[in-house]
């Protein structure tokens, strides 16, 4: 079980306890999902995992080979590497 349905599962426990153990405990999941989703950060990344160096592809790291060569901060060519 993952972290946000354990918490879900936990929060609706608490509302069932409070309503005197009775109610329907769909509806007692249904409202802890939407209590837990109102206080989620509003950010793109929730719910997703990390982004890794391992999963990028190529083309991320280096988007053309200029940008591999140049130094941008000064402008100038960087020596050419051996392809060994």
């Amino acid at each position: 079980m993952d972290d946000r349905e354990e918490r879900i599962r936990v929060r609706a426990y608490e509302l069932w306890e409070r309503q005197g153990r009775t109610g329907n405990p769909e509806d007692h999941w249904l409202e802890a999902e939407q209590e837990l989703k109102a206080e989620a950060p509003t950010d793109i990344t929730s719910g997703r995992p990390e982004a890794t160096v391992e999963d990028a592809p190529p083309a991320a790291a280096v988007e053309t080979p200029e940008a591999a060569t140049d130094d941008a901060a000064t402008g100038k060519q960087l020596p050419e590497m051996s392809q060994g």
